[in-house]
């Protein structure tokens, strides 16, 4: 018969002895199997559990007959693939049932993971809505910024007067649409107290151009009349309580009355770079007008001065280069128009907007992503050897089951089974770490991130959390199975120690693994902190302790420029210096830290000698003393001077006149455009760092806020005060208050926190470094921790008999400290030569230290390895306790 044929091929084929009994006994079940199938079916039955219920119940299913309609089964689910995904249900099964014998094991290894997963995800939420995701504007990919610029390295986005966005929009073919848009704070001053709000003066077609779709009424039209404007959604709402009405309704912008056409929607928002961080907010959208002091900034033309960015949109199939072609031959044009374009540097490149927007942040955000990989790494070395330990403990099991008939392949396939639920369950649980820190991340983020509150955990995230998972799976169960394919099941059964000192050399290369990761992280913190701490005792130029700041703006509309405007603000400055608790006050405009102004400038006459683009100030000659800037030769300004007085920085005065007193001299400048004017120089004070206190100082030209002061701009009152910031503010609003109600004081705040913005980048980059090594470093502590512990346990008969020997116990403590010590410098000398080779990728964030600091080096090895043996410390005092009275009867 056929089954008696087939039964009589299974019995004659080589196989496992319990195979051959069973083809021998139940032929007919196993009709047409072979015995490496018959081996393989029973292989996958027992991976549901093979203990001694489970063959009993294979034992009754046999004497029933019960095993044929299984077996049938079996290949039917194997023929249309179900087979792989049963026995994978199987796998897990066992897996959960075997991890669930072993709790503590599970539970480190999960939140190994979790936290390097979590991490990793948070920090790719945030990688990807600032890097990777798409401009939230029709015409993207197309979308293009094109930025001016002059002197390459003072002035390096500089915007462009309304005249040469004209010339430069007639001349690049290559642009389907070039717009432009201002940006200024102005007070508004209907429907409650007056604020200050942020007002872009766009072109008529620049929402239109970005696919904007206003929620109520409409957009600018080509032919409205100035003084026409849009509402930002979230001003709608908060300012003008959503009034379904609004269109048609006049709000106040510094005196100046303007007709709302339209709201935009809520989920507008533009976004564009800007020196220092992203645009602001906008609140109050105005098509192009006069109504400004210094003139009609949509008409004039000029180098040395501008109010607006430029925006455009590729033509069809153009290239970028074509565009920056055009714009160089439009800066040709302008050049041969006016020698001032050229003496000053004036050039304009067309850029990606997206990439430009993101320029500055995407070195940070990759050097996190590459550090917080790190810690994935160091968190799968660690769960690997975990689980390579509790494969030595499993070599028995595993040679019983190649024993019976499973194939390597099966058992590898657990073992994966293994690490896929631990790697589901660490992501799971990091899931909820990476939303902590995607929740807390904007409170202290810097605020030059562009696109950050818009960060979530969505479902890229999730996705980027299961790669992760799979990844870690393969990575974390691929020791466990190398070592599981290397055991021989005659020498694991015969040997109760089999495989007990196997497996000792990955397992240590996985610690230095570790422990070289860690330290590169390690050294990367280290090196954040010594240079914020040398930025931190770089001289600002001015004291900041005690220093609390505001701004006001008043209307051309009510004061009159310079003299009204002049005799205002002195009045604010003596109002505020009267206050209880203020022991000065001064008035400057922009102040330390507080943004740039600034033009060319020239020893006096006409023919004097270019020395480029200098720093702008307006000041009060109280701003000095109140602000703490030294007066180091001369004076300061005082009532009756001219108008062509400046006060000059010792930068400034060593630019100009090397070697000789600048007092007396004559400078040239043009603070508000048009002609050049020359200075007397009656004063030379300290140097006064603008922004960043990391880049050298440019100098400054201060003129007198007496003459020359500004209306509908903001201007910044500086006090010097012992009171906490938060009781000064309703003192200087009433103080305000009292001179103009229409006036609002704006954006109070200590001067101190204003200093702290600018390294704000650099301390966000060292205090996630600096977490991620935290966890580096104890991952891989418990790591060493976890090997030298086993390789104890392994050696407690040798440990034993070395005592009843009489060995010292101490030699016994320092035989195992030191094997443990060994692995970590072998760790500790790997990571310093990675350190050096990775340095020069933070030196953009450094200052005054070399990415090879050998301080920085030595402090985080000596830091490693004093941990190190601490870690295998622990372990040794255990051994070096060891009964050997009790190990030598176990034996």
């Amino acid at each position: 018969m056929s089954a008696g044929g087939s039964g009589g091929r299974g019995r004659g084929e080589a196989g496992p002895w319990w195979v051959r009994v069973l083809l021998r006994l139940y032929p007919r079940d196993f009709r047409d199997a072979r015995s490496e199938e018959v081996a393989e079916f029973v292989s996958c039955e027992l991976g549901r559990g093979a203990g001694l219920a489970r063959r009993v119940a294979m034992a009754a299913d046999l004497a029933r007959g019960g095993v044929r309609m299984r077996m049938r089964s079996w290949r039917e689910a194997t023929r249309t693939g179900e087979g792989w995904t049963m026995g994978l249900a199987n796998d897990v099964r066992a897996a959960v049932r075997g991890l669930m014998q072993a709790p503590g094991l599970a539970l480190v290894v999960v939140t190994t993971l979790a936290l390097g997963i979590g991490l990793n995800t948070a920090v790719f939420s945030v990688v990807d809505g600032v890097l990777l995701r798409p401009l939230d504007h029709a015409a993207e990919g197309r979308l293009v910024y094109v930025q001016a610029a002059r002197d390459a390295e003072e002035n390096a986005d500089a915007l462009i007067s309304g005249g040469d966005w004209t010339v430069l929009r007639e001349r690049m073919d290559a642009l389907s649409a070039l717009e432009a848009i201002g940006s200024i704070r102005q007070t508004l001053t209907d429907a409650g107290l007056p604020r200050q709000v942020e007002v872009g003066w766009v072109s008529p077609g620049f929402l239109p151009m970005l696919g904007v779709r206003p929620a109520l009424g409409r957009l600018f039209r080509p032919d409205d009349p100035p003084g026409t404007a849009v509402l930002s959604h979230t001003l709608w709402q908060e300012h003008l309580g959503a009034d379904p009405e609004v269109v048609g309704r006049t709000v106040g912008l510094d005196g100046f009355s303007y007709t709302v056409v339209g709201v935009l929607p809520a989920a507008f928002r533009l976004e564009l770079p800007t020196r220092g961080g992203p645009l602001p907010d906008i609140d109050i959208w105005k098509n192009p007008d006069t109504y400004w002091q210094n003139g009609d900034i949509w008409n004039e033309r000029g180098a040395g001065f501008g109010m607006l960015r430029m925006v455009g949109v590729l033509a069809p199939d153009t290239p970028l280069a074509a565009a920056q072609a055009q714009a160089d031959g439009a800066v040709a044009v302008l050049a041969a128009q006016d020698a001032e374009y050229e003496t000053t540097g004036f050039r304009v490149t067309v850029h990606d907007l997206r990439e430009r927007l993101v320029a500055e942040v995407r070195p940070t955000l990759l050097l996190l992503m590459g550090a917080v990989g790190f810690v994935l790494l160091i968190a799968c070395a660690n769960a690997a050897n975990l689980l390579l330990v509790r494969g030595h403990g499993r070599v028995r099991e595993v040679a019983v089951r190649v024993a019976l008939g499973g194939s390597r392949w099966r058992i590898a396939r657990l073992l994966l089974a293994e690490s896929l639920v631990l790697a589901v369950a660490g992501s799971a649980l990091g899931l909820g770490v990476a939303a902590a820190m995607v929740g807390v991340m904007p409170w202290f983020a810097p605020g030059d991130i562009p696109r950050l509150d818009s960060v979530a955990l969505d479902p890229r995230a999730v996705a980027f959390a299961v790669l992760a998972a799979l990844g870690t799976t393969f990575v974390v169960g691929l020791a466990p199975v190398l070592h599981a394919a290397r055991t021989e099941p005659a020498a694991a059964l015969g040997n109760a120690r089999a495989g007990a000192g196997s497996g000792g050399r990955l397992r240590d290369g996985l610690v230095v693994v570790q422990v070289a990761l860690s330290l590169v992280l390690l050294v990367g913190a280290g090196l954040m902190m010594s240079s914020l701490a040398r930025v931190s005792r770089v001289d600002p130029g001015f004291d900041a302790h005690g220093l609390f700041t505001f701004a006001v703006s008043i209307p051309s509309t009510d004061y009159d420029w310079p003299d009204e405007a002049g005799r205002y603000y002195r009045d604010v400055q003596e109002r505020v210096a009267a206050l209880p608790g203020v022991d000065a006050a001064g008035v400057v405009w922009p102040m330390p830290f507080g943004g740039g102004w600034g033009g060319d400038w020239q020893l006096g006459g006409d023919g004097g000698r270019s020395l480029g683009v200098v720093p702008y100030y307006l000041a009060t000659e109280e701003y000095f003393p109140t602000a703490g800037v030294p007066l180091e030769a001369g004076r300061l300004f005082r009532e009756g001077d001219p108008r062509e007085v400046v006060v000059i920085s010792e930068e400034a005065a060593r630019r100009a006149f090397p070697g000789e007193s600048a007092l007396g001299r004559r400078v040239r400048a043009n603070p508000w455009g048009g002609q050049a004017v020359d200075f007397e120089v009656i004063g030379v004070v300290g140097d006064v760092r603008q922004s960043d206190p990391r880049e050298p100082t440019r100098g400054g030209l201060y003129f007198d806020a007496r003459t020359w002061s500004w209306v509908d701009w903001e201007v910044h009152v500086l006090a010097r005060t012992a009171l906490p910031a938060g009781t000064l503010v309703p003192a200087l609003r009433q103080a305000v208050a009292e001179l103009d109600a229409n006036v609002p004081v704006a954006r109070p705040e200590a001067m101190e926190a204003r200093v702290a913005e600018a390294t704000a980048t650099a301390r966000f980059v060292l205090s996630l470094l600096g977490v991620f090594a935290v966890a580096a470093g104890l991952l891989a502590v418990v790591g060493l921790y976890g090997v030298v512990s086993y390789t104890v346990g392994q050696r407690r008969r040798e440990l034993g008999i070395r005592l009843a020997l009489g060995s010292a116990r101490r030699g016994i403590e320092g035989m195992v400290v030191r094997r443990g010590v060994l692995v970590a410098g072998l760790g500790v000398l790997l990571g310093t030569g990675v350190a050096l080779l990775l340095g020069g990728i933070l030196e953009a964030w450094l200052f005054e230290v070399r990415p090879g600091d050998p301080l920085t080096l030595v402090a985080a090895a000596a830091a490693m390895a004093a941990a190190a043996a601490l870690a295998s410390w622990v372990p040794a005092r255990r051994a070096a306790r060891t009964d050997p009275v009790e190990v030598l009867k176990a034996e």
